[in-house]
């Protein structure tokens, strides 16, 4: 008699014990999925590239439930197996199939969002030299690559304009 596909599970893990976790479900034979991606931080107002989970604190994998739960359930650094024993949560494989897909060199790719700022809209500015300020989103000019603003955190008010790119809506 086959057996029946194996489901992917979603793991709630114990912050930073991702990689910890991966090490011991491959000891055991358990495929085991973690999506990275690459994104901007700030440290010290630079911006810089840092590798990190697409769900932090959480991870997939695939197992026999009859062979594995209990030794997963307790495998050092997972907090628990998602659900409950009658009924624990899955992820479809054509989901986990999907963020495979868009992976290069092992990085997820997101796609770039562009915001649509609407007149009167707060936002802040993400980058460059005016970076941290609040204002009003007051109008997107013809090149549609720049937005002028009204800053909010000064004592006057003054239009400044700025590249779309350096605004994010609060």
């Amino acid at each position: 008699m086959a057996r029946p596909e194996l489901l992917w599970y979603i793991l709630s893990i114990k912050p930073k014990q991702e990689q910890s976790v991966i090490k011991n479900l491959n000891i055991m034979g358990v495929e085991s999925y973690l999506p990275l991606y690459k994104k901007k931080k700030k440290v010290k107002k630079e911006k810089t590239d840092v590798i990190v989970p697409l769900f932090p604190g959480y991870l997939f994998c695939r197992f026999d439930f009859d062979d594995h739960y209990q030794k997963i359930r307790y495998t050092r650094g997972v907090k628990k197996v998602l659900g409950n024993k009658q009924s624990l949560w899955i992820i479809d494989k054509d989901k986990v199939e999907d963020i495979k897909k868009r992976e290069e060199d092992g990085l997820v790719i997101m796609k770039k969002v562009e915001e649509n700022f609407k007149p009167g809209m707060n936002i802040i500015v993400d980058e460059g030299d005016f970076d941290g300020w609040e204002g009003i989103f007051h109008e997107d000019l013809p090149d549609e690559k720049r937005a002028v603003i009204l800053l909010t955190n000064v004592n006057f008010t003054t239009k400044l304009t700025l590249p779309k790119e350096y605004l994010k809506s609060l």
